[in-house]
């Protein structure tokens, strides 16, 4: 019904400024920033400003806050094959701030709008189509949520991989290489999508050999990267990926046990919701989708609902996929359309074009984080609970307790150690390393804390008061500050405002 008013009332593709609504996308770094003022980031964007830290003054990959959570982990690299950090090192020796990553994170993300409106023209042989293409992908809750995550590499397979599918249908196939070799470096897991593409050309589109030469591009890296380099890298005695607790062993479970990860409902709504805001239409290029089936096998056998969540990144290897099977079943799907409710509405691209953009603006209302979305104005409503995901209007707020928080911060030596909470992290970048308290000392025990940094006065709360930062410490947070506040022998406070304790250890 909502489909035929948009006929009914001429509210087609061709009466929009369709390019217009790229422009609010620029909310995605304004509201990265202010969750950063906000203290609203936590640990996880820290881990990559003291990589980049660590690279631009000693020229090494290391992260010592890792190395104190996972012994052995120092060398980054180890944990997660991502050179093309090295990239981001460059602005970031010359602009060292957070603000740095969350700009660089926007124009990178934002630059697959690109290769994007190249591949949709160059399929499509039609501007508006290319430039609908791209209002899409910007709308595209999947790719919203990802640019506003904090901070991670793997979200960079998306435009990369765009260039790589736009030079192979432009028959450039050194560009095409190429590509497919930069997008196994991305991060580690990469080289499963490339593989699988590879088969994909090579069984669906008779490439025999830009099929081969894919697949062993793909599955070479990943076998390369994940066998060889990283063990090679990590100072552990016996080597993990930081990711194998996630995953269980059928020989020792059973492959039946596999069942009830494969068809979790959480996980089957959570695919629903990639495709819900195109309309499903990648769906009329099945062959194509056959290239996500990697990216998507680990997250499905995966023991945690966050590896295949549409909110988060772990699947943006495959949302290039995703975009060109809509662009090679669109046809398809304006037949389908025309078939079945036709009588001369869908005898155009425009109603189709339309009946998408109004799925996209319904998902985005429903399910998105952006200004347009229920979850921006109602505090209780969710998508997801994940702690550290929230998008309603007040985490983007700030005051003076948040500007405060530096003055503390330069209490501390850029020598020490800091056990601090999850959300005063992404300030202790530049210290030699932090813990996430109440920890004080290092796994391995080589380490301790020099100075402890709290704020009972955070404004991120959840019910009774606890912060919402805490994992597993809920229940009574104020027994572990008692540890530190009733131990003076051993740790001398150094400053107390608003809320903000600063403790130096004595002895």
């Amino acid at each position: 019904m909502i489909f035929r008013l948009f006929i009914r009332y001429k509210l087609t593709i061709s009466t929009l400024p369709l390019s217009l609504s790229l422009i609010p996308s620029v909310y995605m770094p304004i509201a990265q920033y202010l969750k950063y003022a906000s203290l609203r980031f936590y640990v996880d964007f820290s881990h990559w400003t003291a990589l980049l830290n660590s690279i631009i003054t000693t020229g090494k990959p290391f992260n010592f806050n890792h190395e104190l959570i996972f012994p052995g982990t120092k060398n980054y690299l180890s944990v997660h094959f991502v050179p093309f950090i090295y990239l981001i090192a460059l602005p970031f020796k010359l602009w060292p701030y957070s603000e740095t990553i969350i700009v660089l994170n926007f124009i990178l993300m934002i630059s697959s709008i690109i290769p994007l409106y190249k591949l949709a023209l160059l399929c499509g042989k039609n501007k508006r189509f290319a430039v609908f293409m791209m209002v899409l992908l910007v709308w595209y809750p999947t790719f919203q949520y990802t640019v506003l995550y904090e901070f991670e590499m793997l979200r960079f397979a998306i435009p990369i991989i765009l260039w790589m599918f736009y030079f192979l249908e432009k028959r450039s196939k050194w560009l095409y290489y190429l590509f497919s070799f930069l997008a196994v470096l991305v991060r580690e897991e990469v080289g499963l999508t490339v593989m699988m593409f590879g088969i994909y050309l090579f069984f669906f589109e008779k490439k025999r050999k830009e099929g081969l030469i894919t697949s062993i591009i793909g599955l070479g890296a990943f076998i390369a990267i994940t066998g060889i380099i990283m063990p090679k890298l990590s100072a552990s005695l016996r080597y993990e990926h930081i990711a194998a607790k996630f995953f269980p062993v059928a020989g020792n479970s059973g492959v039946f046990k596999l069942f009830p990860l494969i068809f979790d409902p959480i996980k089957l709504g959570n695919i629903i919701l990639f495709f819900l805001p195109l309309l499903f239409a990648p769906l009329f290029s099945p062959a194509l989708l056959v290239s996500s089936l990697a990216n998507f096998g680990v997250g499905i056998l995966s023991r945690s609902n966050t590896h295949v969540s549409f909110m988060m990144y772990y699947l943006s290897p495959s949302v290039p996929v995703f975009f060109f099977a809509l662009i090679k079943g669109w046809p398809k799907f304006t037949k389908f359309l025309k078939t079945h409710f036709g009588r001369g509405i869908y005898d155009s691209d425009s109603p189709a074009m339309a009946a998408m953009l109004c799925a996209l603006l319904v998902s985005n209302i429903f399910f998105g984080p952006s200004p347009v979305s229920l979850q921006f104005w109602f505090r209780d409503i969710r998508p997801a609970l994940f702690r550290t995901q929230n998008f309603h209007y007040s985490a983007y707020i700030t005051n003076k307790h948040h500007k405060l928080v530096e003055s503390l911060v330069k209490m501390i030596p850029d020598g020490a150690i800091v056990s601090a909470e999850h959300f005063l992290h992404p300030r202790l970048f530049k210290k030699r390393g932090a813990m996430v308290f109440p920890q004080l000392v290092s796994m391995d025990g080589k380490f301790k804390a020099d100075y402890v940094f709290i704020d009972k006065n955070n404004p991120v709360k959840t019910g009774g008061g606890i912060p919402e930062s805490w994992d597993g410490l809920r229940a009574n947070p104020q027994f572990y500050y008692d540890s530190i506040e009733k131990a003076p022998e051993i740790w001398k406070l150094l400053k107390a405002e608003d809320g903000y304790y600063l403790f130096k250890r004595a002895k």
